[in-house]
């Protein structure tokens, strides 16, 4: 009798504690956490690709920076494009100036019961620079933390 009540109490407070925790959804990446940052780096430029999962919104930001040699040379404005899985496609819809330290930065906040952020199959980011005339492709890869 006395184990059936400690048995029964235990079970309560355990129904109890499950009941009471937030069960927010994860950003759909394949099993990932709620903040994931994707870094890649070429012979000219590197990039980062970060998402975070605030409540029910997904923030995603990218910066790409120009890490050539010739640190005199005009780089003139870059078009870009960021592809995952899925159909997901992130791109410029112009030509965009460098700014700072001949980088650019842009942000956006999405439904994340809405929109979905994959990576490719192969868990990356595909991101395509074109500038000058130029085009360089960077393989962006999750930073494990």
């Amino acid at each position: 009798m006395k184990y059936r009540i400690l048995f029964s109490l235990v079970l309560s407070i355990l129904l109890f504690i499950s009941g009471c925790t937030n069960k927010e959804s994860v950003i759909n990446l394949k099993g990932k956490s709620d903040e994931v940052v994707y870094y890649g780096k070429g012979e000219e430029w590197l990039a980062t690709y970060s998402i975070f999962k605030v409540k029910n919104s997904l923030f995603d930001s990218i910066y790409i920076q120009n890490i050539g040699g010739n640190r005199e040379a005009k780089i003139g404005p870059i078009e870009y494009q960021l592809v995952g899985g899925e159909g997901f496609k992130f791109e410029s819809q112009y030509p965009q100036e460098l700014q700072g330290v001949r980088s650019f930065h842009t942000s956006s906040e999405a439904n994340a019961d809405v929109v979905t952020i994959k990576p490719t199959t192969d868990d990356v980011f595909k991101l395509t620079i074109k500038y000058n005339g130029k085009i360089e492709t960077l393989t962006l890869s999750s930073i494990a933390h």
